[in-house]
């Protein structure tokens, strides 16, 4: 591919700073797509700038109507587990805020303050009857989306979970791959953006 007056490109710290994001930041969002890249026979990564362009507006219009990052929360009994997952999603997801909840009374008082867009629970919480909660959850959001998963250890608990929650909910094993779980959470946000952007231009048509 050869830069032309039409697909003008820019390096990566440049996108960067004209995103007002870190090099690492804009590194992944290439990876997930939401950039648009090439990389010279020497192995450099140019951006096209129009992506850039795109992206900027993305986020004009995400500050206008007041949009907050994307939220996670991981409600895990074992703090080494809790704090861990969340050290890897934050590392991971650098566009997301990851909470973190001790026990299901603190997971149902975060979640009626604000709602996330990704839940990541183990199966026995103290204070959650799981299977309720969930089905309670995938009722309630059906005008917005949350992606649910639940953390199970043997294949016995995943079979039975499988049967008795509903077909959107996914079911990771533990010990958690934070990397696999990571990329699932991307690809799910990447489509609830897509979507998100999709109601906001039908609403921009409709005026």
């Amino acid at each position: 591919m050869t830069e032309t007056k039409t697909s003008r490109t820019c390096s990566t710290r440049e996108a960067a700073q004209q995103l007002g994001v870190s090099v690492r930041t804009a590194q992944l969002w290439v990876e997930e797509g939401r950039l648009n890249a090439w990389k010279t026979p020497g192995g450099h990564r140019r951006i096209l700038v129009e992506s850039v362009a795109r992206l900027l507006g993305e986020q004009r219009r995400a500050g206008a109507a007041g949009a907050e990052p994307f939220q996670i929360l991981v409600v895990r009994e074992s703090e080494p587990d809790r704090r861990a997952l969340q050290a890897a999603l934050t590392a991971l997801l650098p566009d997301c805020r990851v909470f973190v909840a001790e026990d299901g009374f603190e997971g149902l008082i975060r979640i009626g303050q604000r709602a996330p867009e990704v839940l990541i629970i183990d199966l026995v919480v103290t204070g959650l009857d799981l299977v309720r909660l969930v089905r309670a959850l995938t009722a309630a959001g059906r005008g917005r989306a949350m992606l649910i998963v639940v953390l199970a250890a043997s294949d016995a608990d995943r079979v039975g979970l499988r049967c008795s929650l509903p077909d959107e909910v996914v079911i990771v094993s533990t010990p958690v791959d934070g990397a696999e779980l990571a990329a699932l959470v991307r690809v799910f946000l990447r489509n609830w953006r897509r979507h998100d952007e999709m109601g906001h231009d039908r609403q921009e048509e409709a005026r």
